[in-house]
């Protein structure tokens, strides 16, 4: 039975936070925002209104985040699936992804492979492979973690034909054989939004909801946030003989990080040219990096 009208809920001075309340509107009763101004006598059942209720409950007052409430977010136009396991991609880091579709339509080819190192619930690979399906010929989604993985395939299947050259490895970054064939095919891509933000900082900084919600993992590694990094450039410069040498001289990285923590792996690895090719906030980079 239905009880009341989207234009009745909309006006309702009970939800103050009206634009929580009508992405919750449009999630459980599957309709789009322009439906919102434009159905508006579509009739909302006693389980939908309930359903909208607890979602609005628990963000105004449990303090949940959102995504983790419908277990969806958009990341460049694309709607991914969350859980409490992932991190919640943040839209600044859709500034990667149009630092990698400049790169590839720069560089003409139709047959690049992509690496998204610790890909939580998958966007980075499967963004980028989205929007440069003709270029790309193959993209492999590494995560230490099984069930978080397990989310990133889940949003494969949902996004892509099954036939689609996506695949997926359990690994730590760089450290499998695998991964270690898989880098010699040129031309390579790699994405990866590893934890960066420094131990204190996090602590000093960072929204109690966020530090009680999302894994602290996947902000925090080592005292000046670099450590991961610091792992994964070793591994690459590992790898042994002149032929994976020059190989790894092909291998084009996209990594988010501070500003200043770009000069301190300058310092540190000057086998690696790192250039600075995006800015969204006054002290975070989007950078571009190879082996020199």
């Amino acid at each position: 039975m239905s009880i009341l009208t989207l234009e009745k809920l909309l006006s309702n001075s009970s939800y103050p936070q009206k634009s929580i309340l009508e992405k919750l509107v449009c999630h459980y009763c599957e309709l789009e925002k322009e439906d919102l101004f434009t159905k508006l006598d579509y009739e909302i059942s006693t389980d939908l209104l309930a359903m909208i209720k607890d979602g609005y409950h628990a963000y105004t007052v449990d303090k949940k985040p959102l995504e983790y409430i419908i277990w969806s977010v958009r990341f460049t136009g694309i709607s991914f699936k969350v859980s409490p396991k992932t991190l919640i991609p943040r839209p600044e880091t859709e500034y990667m992804i149009q630092a990698v579709n400049e790169h590839i339509a720069d560089h003409s080819s139709n047959d690049i492979h992509i690496l998204d190192v610790w890909t939580w619930c998958g966007v980075l690979g499967q963004a980028v492979y989205f929007h440069n399906q003709a270029s790309i010929t193959q993209v492999l989604l590494t995560e230490l973690d099984n069930d978080t993985l397990e989310v990133a395939k889940s949003n494969a299947k949902s996004l892509f034909p099954s036939d689609a050259p996506i695949s997926f490895l359990q690994a730590s970054l760089l450290d499998h054989e695998d991964i270690n064939n898989y880098l010699t095919h040129s031309p390579c891509i790699l994405v990866a939004n590893l934890p960066y933000i420094p131990e204190q900082l996090f602590d000093d900084n960072t929204d109690v909801w966020i530090k009680k919600r999302e894994p602290k993992m996947a902000f925090v590694w080592g005292e000046d946030g670099c450590d991961l990094y610091r792992v994964m450039f070793d591994q690459l410069l590992k790898r042994n003989g002149e032929t994976e040498k020059q190989r790894n001289r092909e291998i084009v990285m996209f990594l988010e990080m501070m500003t200043w923590q770009v000069d301190v792996l300058r310092k540190e690895y000057p086998a690696f040219e790192f250039e600075e090719v995006k800015t969204f906030h006054f002290n975070i980079r989007i950078v571009r990096g190879w082996m020199k």
